[in-house]
């Protein structure tokens, strides 16, 4: 049974019955995860990025671990959009736990054009009234060529979130890029240009060579840095957004690990969490985080999460 205390409440009536989310491409559709855990126990899913085509992703070797951290270029492989809604929606919808679907394209228009296709898909159909929450556009990927343009670019980023919105009236999350110098500028216009929420942050920028060969530990010659090595450079850019944009909610992801590391992000200013890497170290680490959250606020003499958001004192 969910426990009112850790209920969270995003933009445009979306709740989730806490703020732990699984992060997209760390726990497939979520239906491979539920053999683990049953992901309707805890906030929600965000998808495996879904793309207009179907793609391969990139070649082996995909991933490498790093000191406390695992470097990553999957490159977004996935079925694509048609067999997406045919044949994953029906079945995540059937197991009753809330979603986001993760959107990736090549251009603005990409972007827009799938999420067009899924609105169109759920147009008939009780879907959309079954576990789904709206969309989480991949503006930053860095294990793909130019993955990371759509969030570092203000023009590019404004054009695909803009796109976007005037396909769909349900809640929107702008993934951004944390290889910036200063993600607020990155932030307040996602959130101008139709995006309800930010996620902060997709994985860094990371190279792992091999000293035998001189080439790299993984397929491309830089691919995306997490876990707890980019806690501490993210949770600052998640604390220098809320101090600036205090009213746009955030969805932390970077090496939330612990109950104590999720809390951290919290006070920071995250209305939210992901958890993605954690989930390679502990499959059933967002039950352990849960349950900690809820100790936490016993030790604080807190009512709620919402009572101990942005609260950093620095």
């Amino acid at each position: 049974m969910a426990n009112y205390r850790l209920l969270t409440k995003l933009p445009r009536g979306v709740e989730l019955k806490d703020p732990i989310l699984l992060a997209s491409g760390c726990c497939g559709y979520g239906l491979e995860y539920s053999e683990i855990v049953d992901p309707s126990s805890i906030g929600g899913v965000i998808t495996k990025a879904v793309s207009l085509d179907q793609r391969e992703g990139n070649p082996t070797p995909r991933i490498v671990e790093t000191p406390a951290g695992m470097l990553n270029c999957i490159g977004l492989q996935n079925p694509g959009i048609i067999e997406f809604c045919s044949k994953i929606i029906p079945e995540i919808s059937l197991n009753g736990f809330s979603y986001f679907i993760n959107v990736v394209g090549h251009s603005p228009e990409e972007f827009a054009k799938i999420i067009n296709y899924v609105e169109r898909f759920f147009e008939g159909t009780d879907f959309a009234n079954q576990g789904f929450c709206g969309y989480e556009l991949d503006l930053s990927c860095p294990n793909v060529e130019s993955g990371t343009l759509f969030a570092t670019d203000l023009a590019l980023l404004s054009k695909t979130v803009g796109l976007c919105r005037k396909e769909t009236e349900a809640l929107m999350v702008a993934k951004l890029s944390p290889n910036v110098g200063d993600i607020v500028p990155y932030a307040k216009l996602a959130h101008e240009s139709g995006a309800d929420v930010v996620t902060i942050a997709n994985t860094w920028n990371g190279v792992s060579i091999n000293t035998v060969t001189r080439k790299s530990n993984v397929s491309r010659p830089s691919a995306g840095l997490s876990g707890p090595a980019i806690r501490a450079a993210t949770l600052y850019h998640v604390w220098r957004c809320h101090t600036e944009l205090p009213k746009l909610p955030i969805l932390a992801s970077g090496g939330i690990t612990s109950a104590d590391s999720a809390i951290q992000y919290l006070l920071a200013g995250a209305t939210a969490l992901q958890i993605g890497t954690g989930l390679f170290l502990d499959p059933a680490s967002p039950i352990a985080i849960q349950a900690g959250l809820l100790t936490y606020l016993d030790e604080q003499g807190e009512d709620s999460l919402e009572a101990i958001i942005g609260t950093y004192k620095g």
